[in-house]
């Protein structure tokens, strides 16, 4: 490992730390020589990954070179900056993390976190490769995530829910206000109309003084649009509308991306796999991370767990494992209620190695009404899925790993679907 990896991986211990100062110091330092055209910042409580990679693979289906910055990672920390859809090569990255390294050691010293040192390599990434289009996914919230630092020629806010409200707000009005702050003065801003008009309203008054003092930004209004999604549309669906009204506001081709929506596999979002460690399982990849987003996923989840037993006549199995939740029964009630509906023929309890914070033990999961009588508890990820290989695949040919997204990555590593290919954009598979 070189010394500028090794001062990234020492900065896992000090947490997250919301505020932009930091981060604007150094991006000032690095002096970037070149700006794409197009940086597009999407913050939302669901749905903003998705719409992130529908547009970065129709960009990339289009010719038109581009860098999608997203988090966390899966597997490695490569994939938080994909270079025209598959996660930056090692060299550029190592370039990149050196530049900012040095940038943070000039006096006066400046301290950085994991995802502001992230965020600012794609920044520089950006720059070295000069790519034309750059689209930024915020990590939390909006008003003082480490994305809101930098420039954005337009925004988007998907789909808001409460989330994080010990750091974002107690109502949704709250929240939402905090996502919107992603506006920058006198740019475009595309909202997904939400249902309740007090959120709409308070967005509209964050949007109506946009700018941030601290970043020497004027403070004018932007320029928002409500965008109605129909009711009963899936995430991919959503993501498909909201890409194509930003790519029409801002001037960017939107022919491809509806290609893209056929053809783009956002890595642990409803993906499918297949490996040759587990040839007679085939695998359903989703994280769903908080109350509403899986709520939101289910129903298709649902759709497709039906089609696969009616398809090949064999059962389904769970794999599931999450991070800490506000309310931990109420977040697992709807994949209880689905699992009534449809009986799996195991479940299998685990806990996701390698996320910011403690997996939710499996023995506590295991505490609550599984309706289930083959309930595996098995804390690593690896040894859960060796579980599954002991059981006929006829019972529990169809398995469906959800929960945190560190959890998919531990099952995509253990099956062994974690090169660059496997973790692109537009896989093969």
């Amino acid at each position: 490992m070189n010394d500028a990896r090794a001062w990234l991986e020492s900065t896992k211990t000090r947490g997250m730390a919301l505020g932009l100062q930091h981060t604007k110091a150094v991006l000032d330092r690095l002096n970037l020589a070149h700006t794409p055209e197009h940086i597009l910042h999407v913050a939302g409580s669901n749905g903003k990954g998705t719409v992130c990679a529908l547009m970065a693979g129709a960009l990339t289906l289009a010719g038109t070179p581009n860098i999608l910055f997203s988090s966390p990672h899966l597997i490695r920390v490569e994939e938080r900056i994909r270079f025209n859809g598959s996660p930056i090569d090692q060299a550029t990255f190592d370039a990149a993390l050196d530049k900012i390294a040095r940038a943070s050691h000039q006096k006066p010293q400046i301290q950085l976190t994991f995802f502001e040192i992230t965020y600012l390599a794609a920044m520089q990434c950006a720059s070295d490769t000069g790519v034309e289009v750059l689209i930024l996914e915020t990590g939390l919230g909006g008003r003082k995530d480490a994305t809101r630092a930098g420039p954005a020629s337009a925004s988007l806010v998907t789909s808001i829910s409460t989330e994080h409200r010990d750091i974002l707000g107690n109502s949704l009005a709250q929240i939402a206000k905090e996502k919107a702050a992603i506006a920058r003065p006198g740019a475009p801003i595309l909202i997904r109309r939400p249902p309740e008009q007090a959120v709409e309203k308070a967005m509209l008054e964050e949007v109506g003084q946009a700018g941030q003092v601290i970043l020497q930004e004027q403070q004018v209004p932007a320029h928002p649009e409500f965008i109605s999604i129909p009711t009963d549309v899936s995430v991919r669906n959503e993501a498909l509308i909201l890409g194509q009204a930003l790519f029409q506001k801002v001037g960017l081709p939107g022919d491809r991306l509806t290609d893209a929506y056929e053809q783009v596999q956002w890595p642990a979002r409803m993906q499918h796999v297949q490996s040759n460690h587990m040839p007679s399982h085939r695998f359903l990849l989703d994280a769903a991370h908080n109350p509403s987003g899986l709520k939101r996923v289910l129903p298709e989840l649902e759709r497709q767990i039906r089609a696969a037993v009616e398809r090949n006549g064999d059962g389904w199995c769970l794999v599931f494992g999450t991070s800490p939740q506000f309310d931990l029964e109420a977040f697992c009630q709807p994949l209880i209620s689905l699992c009534k509906r449809i009986p799996p023929a195991c479940i299998v309890l685990t806990e996701p190695q390698g996320g910011r914070y403690p997996a939710v033990a499996c023995t506590e999961l295991a505490a609550l009404q599984w309706p289930c009588n083959q309930l595996q508890v098995e804390p690593l990820p690896s040894i859960a899925l060796d579980h599954l290989k002991s059981i006929d695949p006829s019972r529990n040919g169809f398995v469906v790993s959800l929960g945190s997204l560190y959890l998919q990555g531990n099952i995509l590593e253990a099956l062994g679907l974690s090169s660059n290919e496997d973790l692109s954009l537009l896989a093969k598979q």
